[in-house]
């Protein structure tokens, strides 16, 4: 019986990744791609698993380029350069024409991950039916691969709308080129489905210490390489308009170090925006893992100079030693300094470290901290998947839409504790009494208790917690008397500031617009990028925008 498994992972993956190998499975990485295994030599115990699981992340990693530029070059926050203009792939996705053969709309390196995926989780199953690993290995390796299967259809839907849902090993993608055999899907069905299937993971935790997995190789430590289960049940119910298990599974994630109290720096600000723990941008984009950047980054993903896939981003954003094909918009640009800080002094520092100048010429530094133009082949970096604040504004998309919008606004701005504070006679600034305050009085996820007192000494879990405008050192925007749609176009536009160029933009964009049924709220934010450009083509590409058709891309395989 022959296992085709590695027929399509790449025989080289990052060095942080490949060093996983010396777990005693290093020959599979030596394997030539079309090489076929005997599945008794290839899935003998938990060191041939691991080896499986980071194969599948040496694929993934190969759609960080595609992922990127579909995310942000369609939406608002990036643009073309005039060097974009010989590569006729970058300019249809910027414009919305995209035509047969371009290379960031074709789906088989999604599935090629996806087909993998499927190899290895049936193989996880027959492993422990055969007590080759454990119970808890397999539980453990499953639920991990399912989770990023699922990101990846996600992703899939997000951009293609209807597509063929496949959970059956299968030895060659180009079989799904059948329509008989594989039907497509609508978007909405494979949410149901994802849903489904990924609830029943038996293990929605990260991988706890002692997992073989979980090492230190040059310097970094594998446990965010691993997708965050919680954060893609989240998304998937955030997507389907089931916002209160959308929160549950956000909550989960921001309440990661709470089972650890004797550590109190890290009980109380691991993956809460906090007041204490300002994200410090310079540690927190150069994959430097750092106290900050282990407190910031839910999900990341390193390159390296040595070993493919090269670093992608280089080559596209940077102006001294790259390409510089795509930069940051104007109206990105605009959008920080239009912002006031607490000082009332103009600009939101955010886009300070966001956007760098070469030659004059902006470009997107958050993928070039680590990148010296004197040393072009030094090319290591990072493909920035998921951090804290991404989940703090879902969340609070979420609470939104659950009809708690207080909730949503302090995730924005101030945070709970100055949010929910209470005018009260019996409060006192010497000696107040914050047992009927600085508390949300909600029902779960959205029981918050930000109490903080020294009479006697008090810390509840959240006092610590701040919005991102305030963390930002911005002023406060204006949302009294909003509806709920004036809030969730508050914390959109705050997820322009915050997380701009990260991956997330258009998906973010085309939720509310699906959400809301409103096809202008998707064309004139995309659309108003040309105009600040002076481009004459922003009315083409608003006209094709309110055409929900032309949200998703072409589904074809050749």
């Amino acid at each position: 019986m022959k296992n085709k498994l590695f027929r399509s992972i790449a025989r080289v993956v990052p060095v942080v990744l490949l060093g996983l190998s010396i777990l005693s499975c290093k020959d599979m990485f030596e394997i030539e791609p079309e090489t076929t295994l005997d599945i008794e030599k290839s899935y003998q115990n938990v060191y041939d698993a691991d080896a499986a699981v980071i194969g599948i992340y040496g694929k993934f990693l190969r759609l960080a380029e595609a992922n990127v530029v579909l995310n942000e070059l369609r939406a608002d926050l990036m643009n073309v350069t005039p060097n974009a203009a010989a590569h006729a792939d970058l300019m249809e996705v910027n414009y919305h024409t995209v035509t047969e053969g371009n290379k960031y709309a074709d789906p088989r390196p999604y599935y090629e991950v996806i087909l993998n995926c499927n190899d290895v989780l049936h193989n996880f199953r027959k492993m422990v039916k055969e007590n080759k690993i454990t119970q808890d290995q397999f539980n453990y390796r499953y639920s991990d691969i399912v989770a990023l299967r699922s990101w990846v259809y996600l992703q899939l839907g997000i951009h293609f709308g209807s597509i063929p849902y496949v959970t059956n090993p299968l030895a060659n993608v180009n079989e799904l080129k059948s329509q008989a055999a594989f039907p497509r899907i609508e978007f909405e069905t494979l949410l149901d489905s994802l849903i489904n299937f990924t609830e029943k993971i038996p293990h929605k935790g990260v991988y706890p210490e002692g997992t073989s997995l979980l090492v230190n190789i040059d310097g970094y430590n594998t446990r965010k390489f691993f997708i965050n289960k919680r954060l893609v049940l989240g998304d998937l119910h955030l997507w389907k308009g089931n916002y209160t298990n959308a929160a549950r599974h956000y909550r989960v994630i921001m309440e990661t170090a709470s089972d650890n109290p004797g550590n109190t720096t890290r009980y109380f600000n691991m993956y809460r925006v906090s007041w204490a723990e300002a994200f410090n941008p310079e540690v927190g984009f150069n994959g430097t893992q750092s106290t900050p950047w282990d407190f910031e980054w839910v999900w990341d993903l390193p390159f390296s100079k040595d070993f493919s896939p090269t670093n992608p981003f280089i080559k596209l954003f940077a102006n001294a030693g790259g390409e510089y094909l795509i930069k940051p918009s104007q109206k990105a640009i605009d959008n920080w300094a239009a912002q006031t800080r607490s000082s009332l002094t103009p600009g939101d520092i955010r886009g300070t470290w966001a956007v760098q100048y070469q030659f004059g010429q902006p470009v997107a530094g958050k993928y070039l901290q680590n990148f010296n133009p004197a040393l072009p082949f030094d090319t290591k970096g990072n493909w920035f998947l998921a951090r804290i604040s991404m989940i703090h504004l879902r969340f609070a998309e979420a609470a939104n839409r659950d009809g708690h919008q207080k909730l949503a606004e302090s995730f924005v701005q101030r945070g709970i504790r100055r949010n929910f504070t209470y005018p009260d006679s019996l409060l006192t600034t010497t000696n107040p009494d914050v047992s009927r305050t600085q508390q949300t009085f909600l029902p779960a996820p959205y029981d918050f208790d930000a109490r903080i007192g020294d009479f006697p000494h008090f810390r509840a879990p959240w006092h610590r917690h701040d919005g991102l405008r305030s963390r930002a050192g911005l002023q406060d925007i204006n949302l009294e008397g909003a509806t709920q749609e004036g809030i969730e176009d508050a914390i959109i536009q705050e997820a322009a500031l915050e997380l701009a160029f990260e991956g997330n933009r258009w998906e973010d964009l085309l939720r509310i617009a699906r959400r809301r049924n409103d096809p202008t709220f998707l064309a004139d934010k995309v659309a108003e990028k040309f105009e600040k450009a002076n481009d004459p083509r922003a009315g083409e590409v608003r006209s094709k925008l309110l055409d929900r058709h032309n949200w998703y891309l072409p589904f074809r395989w050749e």
